[in-house]
């Protein structure tokens, strides 16, 4: 928008790339430097934005999640990736794969439990 509003700004012959990067990065830090003034946790604060959390737990646990996928046998992690992640039905899973309706849902639920037990989140 920045960029449409001051086109009559632009040299011709320099680099039209270049100029939109520019524009970007001093949006960028005039955006960094307004945040910076800002109390962190004020609910009402002038550019609108919430403080963000901490993502260190999130990453590590995102990890533990990847390596609990890893250790699935390739026919359970194709049809938890399929319904689970991606949002495929059943029936378009079950094509897909090559086997029955039931099937899926068999393996999606085998799937999950060895999940939750690799992460210590079962309960029985």
């Amino acid at each position: 928008m920045k960029a449409l509003a001051n086109l009559d700004k632009f040299e011709p012959g320099t680099k039209l790339k270049s100029w939109l990067f520019t524009i970007m990065r001093n949006t960028f830090y005039t955006r960094a430097k307004v945040l910076g003034r800002e109390a962190p946790g004020i609910e009402e604060n002038v550019s609108g934005d919430t403080p963000v959390a901490a993502s260190q737990e999130m990453a590590a646990r995102a990890r533990e999640v990847q390596r609990a996928l890893e250790k699935l046998p390739p026919h359970y992690r194709e049809v938890l990736t399929l319904v689970a992640i991606l949002g495929e039905s059943y029936e378009a899973t079950a094509e897909i794969c090559d086997c029955a309706v039931g099937t899926v849902k068999s393996r999606l639920n085998r799937a999950r439990h060895q999940i939750l037990q690799e992460l210590g989140e079962e309960t029985n």
